[in-house]
């Protein structure tokens, strides 16, 4: 996940005037729910850790264009160096055991392991998470939780599961259709695009991408037959507040003061758990 303040483009005649604007690169969706959850959990809690712990983990924009770049190549989390941050911790504080003699470079090339897991003094940003963990007092439950989702990410990056794009990749090599020649036939494709929609849904096991995590098999019962409570509460909430705005509309008498029209002093607030009574949407 990256951020960029991405520069207007060239003005065109009669065209809308566009400035300059944040563009935030998300990551792709990922084949199951277990893996986008895992991602998702891993940025939240980097985030946390970061404003916690002070951390700096600024390079500049050229090294990260430098990444993007190398990012597109084959095999590039196991194959390819990325630009990063070696020395996080804010100004003036330093390991105890790190040399004031030979300080630290502003950034170096490290592989997607040493970036994850960490290597010397550079602690890795998945050990990073669980000191974040370790500092909220997390609880058990939600401890065991999140400690999958963070063995997925670590063991992918180094290298103990397949990517999802290393695991396409074998798919095509391994299938029949498939001639070494770079052609994807309609036949491979249909074959993939089944494969990866039976694992999303949980039909189809697939340990060399989760490891020893499954995937609860998805089906459609019950899916477009469950009412939304809070939907209907904050419906009929809103029909009650339409029709006092029309008497209000239709009324003769202009005044504000009038009872009808006037603001509760208190009101409650609406929540499918809760949901407004007469007396929270009535004066």
């Amino acid at each position: 996940q990256t951020t960029r303040w991405k520069p207007p483009p060239p003005p065109t005649p009669c065209g809308p005037r566009i400035g300059w604007r944040t563009e935030f690169r998300s990551m792709e969706v990922q084949l199951t729910d277990f893996e986008n959850a895992a991602f998702t959990v891993f940025v939240v809690l980097l985030t946390r850790a970061m404003l916690v712990f002070d951390l700096d983990l600024l390079i500049p924009l050229s090294k990260v264009d430098e990444n993007m770049s190398r990012a597109h190549a084959v095999d590039a989390v196991g194959a390819q160096r990325f630009w990063f941050r070696s020395d996080m911790m804010p100004k003036g504080v330093r390991p105890v055991s790190a040399s004031e003699d030979a300080p630290p470079p502003e950034c170096e090339e490290m592989t997607m392991r040493n970036i994850i897991c960490g290597k010397g003094m550079f602690p890795g940003l998945v050990p990073l998470c669980y000191a974040y963990l370790d500092y909220i007092r997390c609880d058990e439950e939600s401890f065991k939780r999140v400690d999958a989702y963070l063995t997925l990410v670590r063991r992918r990056a180094n290298g103990e599961l397949m990517t999802a794009a290393a695991w396409m990749r074998r798919f095509v090599r391994e299938h029949p259709e498939y001639r070494r020649d770079s052609v994807v036939t309609q036949g491979i494709a249909y074959d993939l695009a089944r494969a990866c929609d039976d694992i999303g849904r949980g039909r189809r096991p697939c340990p060399e991408l989760l490891g020893d995590a499954s995937v609860e098999p998805l089906g459609p019962d019950g899916a477009y037959d469950t009412q939304l409570t809070g939907a209907a509460d904050r419906g009929a909430a809103v029909r009650k507040l339409v029709d006092r705005l029309w008497k209000r509309a239709g009324s003769s008498d202009d005044s504000l003061d009038s009872t009808d029209t006037a603001p509760s002093p208190k009101r409650a607030r609406c929540s499918p758990s809760s949901p407004c009574s007469s007396s929270s949407t009535e004066s």
